[in-house]
């Protein structure tokens, strides 16, 4: 990628520079001067990107402990979307997934808030992971309120069908169905109707 940056640069300062130069030393002289430039500049920018990726990996752990003292939920689940390992070691370690907030919130019930509320973001890895430790996918929070009914209510479809295929419970109150067909989510409600009824959701 950089011969094909420097060849590019060589060929277009051959085909110019004589508009700018008077004589073939001071062009020769010139060419060599903007690729050692234009080399300086790259590597110059691979070693900041590496130098940043590097950081990032050893203050990722002081930024999620900085997040959960300050109870900073947005900052702690985006620091778990970008590094999902945190949670395969945590859980090794012995971190309990059951635990609750004080408004009786379990972390897949907060990761799926997370989810809906900012949906820019586009990233479950943090509810899989969760899953996959073995997060109850039924706990509700302190109102009752299952992530499934949740995700209901704001007309989350693709999270509903997911959360369906990994057999979260339709048996609750209020019907799930029930939400989003009053929330005017009829997409949502078909696809709940559907599971309900009997028919197969496949992947996509």
């Amino acid at each position: 990628m950089i011969y094909n940056v420097i060849h590019g640069l060589h060929s277009f300062l051959m085909s110019h520079m004589l508009e700018w130069c008077t004589s073939y030393q001071t062009l020769h002289l010139t060419m060599w001067l903007c690729l050692v430039i234009t080399f300086y500049v790259i590597i110059a920018g691979l070693l900041k990107m590496l130098s940043l990726f590097k950081y990032r990996e050893q203050n990722g752990p002081l930024s999620f402990c900085k997040a959960i003292e300050e109870n900073d939920l947005v900052s702690c689940v985006r620091l778990i979307e970008n590094y999902p390992q945190y949670i395969n070691k945590f859980t090794s370690d012995g971190a309990d997934i059951t635990l609750k907030s004080n408004k009786n919130e379990s972390p897949f019930y907060l990761a799926t808030f997370y989810y809906i509320k900012y949906p820019q973001y586009k990233n479950a890895t943090c509810i899989r992971e969760l899953y996959y430790s073995g997060a109850d996918i039924n706990e509700p929070n302190g109102n009752g309120f299952t992530p499934l009914q949740l995700a209901a209510m704001f007309g989350h479809t693709p999270l509903v069908k997911w959360l369906l295929l990994k057999n979260a419970s339709t048996n609750c109150t209020p019907d799930p169905y029930l939400i989003a067909t009053t929330q005017g989510h009829q997409d949502t409600a078909r696809l709940i109707w559907k599971f309900t009824t009997g028919f197969s959701l496949k992947y996509k």
